[in-house]
């Protein structure tokens, strides 16, 4: 029984690689949650989830008070921001929380710049730079200036920028002039200045 076990594991965890593999998942970190989720058996139709001991959510996708996400046209969406640590996580709420452009402007201008870092040290993924240039300046508001700025900065510093800069399309450079320019009326000269040295590298 031991025995029979144990091969139904290692040919879930098979299938798990294959199917992580095949939906080109977004990072190792990802490729190893479905893996180690392999294991885990679906319900049966007579099992209750008041008979399963520990059922835990990695991490709580509703508002912080806990209650439920306001998806009408009159309230943004509540974003945990708080609980982003990983470029995981990061990919997750980017790709399937955020459901349209506005939303996903709200999301990164709340992120601190200390999390941004930290999501994005070890790099960048090509085409993520011209998707967050192109949500910045589709939805850009002055009072945002400074957060926006502060973004770029930030992403300067994480691994892998001057390639994913180098990969920017047509459209996505002209976003970024775009955007740069806003930037110089509304928020410090200065430091619009030293952005457009490196953004736009004659």
């Amino acid at each position: 029984e031991q025995l029979k076990q144990w091969y139904q594991r290692r040919v879930r965890g098979n299938d798990a690689k294959i199917r992580a593999v095949t939906n080109k998942v977004a990072s190792y970190e990802e490729f190893e949650d479905i893996v180690k989720a392999s294991h885990l058996k679906p319900l049966e139709k007579g099992d209750r989830i008041s008979d399963i001991k520990v059922f835990k959510q990695p991490w709580n996708i509703s508002s912080g008070s806990g209650s439920a996400i306001n998806t009408g046209s009159k309230g943004a969406t509540e974003i945990p921001n708080v609980s982003i640590t990983n470029i995981n996580q990061f990919n997750r709420m980017w790709k399937t929380q955020c459901k349209d452009a506005l939303e996903k402007f709200r999301f990164l201008v709340e992120l601190d710049c200390n999390q941004i870092l930290k999501i994005f040290h070890a790099e960048i993924a090509l085409g993520l730079l011209g998707e967050f240039v192109t949500v910045f300046n589709g939805n850009y508001h002055p009072e945002r200036a400074e957060a926006i700025g502060n973004i770029l900065h930030t992403l300067t510093k994480c691994g892998r920028f001057d390639l994913s800069l180098q990969f920017l399309s047509q459209k996505e450079r002209e976003s970024l002039s775009s955007l740069l320019d806003s930037l110089s009326q509304d928020w410090d000269s200065s430091n619009t200045d030293w952005l457009k040295s490196i953004y736009i590298k004659v």
